[in-house]
């Protein structure tokens, strides 16, 4: 009589589930939790990423206009070394033709020629043409090294810290030329 009725009974447990919905699902609220942690996480690695990827763009560009200036300078010191060898040449044959008296009006001149200043100045024609060899060797050197730079840079194994290698040694000044290329 006095209890509880039946429909009292179900409006407890109503309000009991509605109490569960009150203080809410903690498992789904700590994977939620982890969800956005994971967000915030890939977004910070996205942003390192792309950062990465500009810095490395702007090397790759730094490193391409300095190969360009490389390849303009060493045609210009190529440009300068043949104009000189030219000139050298130049001088050399008629300081001979002054020597042995061919010119316009003895075309056959005389056999054999000696004189000390042509001596020296074969000397100097050969230290010229040394040290000429010498500027195209180490030319080539720092564009094999720019190139291997390059390469170590992209071909580094962490993206952050570009390895670069160690600078080429001289050229000795009495090498053979013909191992030499400008390619």
């Amino acid at each position: 009589m006095f209890g509880k009725t039946k429909d009292a009974n179900e409006h407890d447990q109503q309000v009991g589930s509605d109490a569960d919905g009150f203080f809410g699902d903690e498992e789904a609220a700590a994977k939620a939790a982890t969800i956005d942690g994971l967000a915030t996480r890939v977004h910070q690695v996205e942003s390192q990423l792309n950062s990465q990827f500009t810095s490395m763009a702007a090397y790759a560009q730094i490193a391409q206009e300095q190969v360009e200036l490389a390849r303009s300078e060493a045609s210009m010191a190529v440009d300068r070394s043949e104009q000189r060898m030219v000139e050298l040449i130049e001088r050399e044959r008629n300081d001979r033709l002054a020597a042995t008296g061919a010119g316009p009006s003895n075309p056959g001149g005389a056999i054999g020629w000696s004189s000390p200043e042509a001596e020296a100045r074969l000397t100097t024609l050969e230290s010229s043409v040394a040290e000429i060899r010498n500027g195209l060797a180490e030319c080539l050197n720092r564009q094999k090294a720019l190139a291997d730079a390059i390469t170590a840079l992209f071909d580094s194994a962490t993206p952050g810290s570009p390895v670069l290698p160690p600078p080429p040694a001289r050229a000795a000044a009495d090498g053979p030329i013909e191992e030499l290329s400008l390619i």
